[in-house]
């Protein structure tokens, strides 16, 4: 009899003791989790990066444990900025490499919408570094330049003391660096309003006018027609007008290269039809 109810009470007890069973999975150390961060694979690194993000936005991880976290994902968008951001040459190249590129096929841009995307990885790790408010973070943003967004409001938060760091991209091999290193070092001289910061954006875009790729050129001209002084620039715009060499076939709209189009020019006569007619940016 006795036996038969330490039986009953023992099967009662069993759907309790399942419950108090601890987790087979033990939660995310932040040694492992900083050491993932550092892996060669791609999806293990994003793994990584997620567990860190439940981590810092946990009020039980120590005040010393979420500065070690802040600087490994800073140290991961560093890392991944040297993936991502290679050289417009190599570009050409991995694209070349692609099957059905130059076959007529849409294959030649790569897979990469879900990173682009606000919830993928590369657009969730920079709003957070972002967040941080660190000047330990500057490097990172400025690598990060071309996702926009947070990454630009950090920087210009910072202002001066990323100012250096910003120009210097100005001289790298990615053309979407040096685009977005204009932008932002134009905003944040901007914000001083002075003579001295004019020149040197004046300087800046000069500089950019001479870029050996066309995208860089044709965004310095926009920029132009956006700046208080704009009208300093029309000797510039007029020869450029006439003397950029990048030519493809077609014809302007505008009729102002004859039978051929120089798409550059036709952007120089287009700023100078804004700041004739007193147009804002174009």
């Amino acid at each position: 009899m006795r036996a038969g109810l330490l039986v009953c009470t023992l099967l009662a007890l069993l759907p309790q003791l399942a419950v108090q069973q601890p987790s087979t999975e033990p939660p995310p150390t932040i040694l492992s989790v900083l050491q993932e961060m550092k892996s060669l694979n791609p999806a293990e690194r994003e793994r990584a990066f997620n567990k860190a993000s439940e981590l810092l936005a946990s009020d039980k991880t120590a005040a010393r444990d979420l500065d070690r976290l802040r600087v490994g994902v800073i140290q991961l968008l560093i890392a991944e900025n040297a993936i991502n951001n290679i050289s417009d040459e190599e570009q050409r190249k991995q694209v070349a490499s692609q099957p059905g590129c130059g076959n007529g096929t849409d294959n030649c841009e790569g897979d990469d919408e879900e990173d682009q995307s606000e919830s993928g990885y590369l657009p969730r790790l920079t709003a957070t570094v972002a967040t941080f408010h660190d000047e330990r973070a500057i490097p990172a943003l400025v690598g990060a330049m071309p996702w926009g967004g947070a990454v630009t409001t950090a920087l210009l938060e910072f202002g001066d003391k990323a100012l250096g760091p910003v120009i210097e991209q100005l001289k790298n091999r990615n053309s979407s660096l040096r685009i977005s290193a204009l932008d932002v070092s134009i905003s944040i001289l901007e914000a001083r309003n002075d003579p001295a910061s004019r020149t040197r954006i004046r300087k800046l875009i000069e500089s950019s006018l001479t870029d050996p790729r066309p995208v860089v050129r044709t965004h310095a001209v926009e920029h132009i027609v956006c700046l208080s002084d704009r009208q300093d620039y029309v000797p510039t715009l007029e020869k450029i007008a006439k003397t950029d060499p990048w030519k493809l076939p077609g014809k302007a709209d505008d009729g102002g290269d004859g039978n051929e189009f120089y798409p550059v020019r036709a952007d120089a006569r287009r700023a100078l039809r804004a700041i004739q007619t007193t147009k804002g940016c174009l």
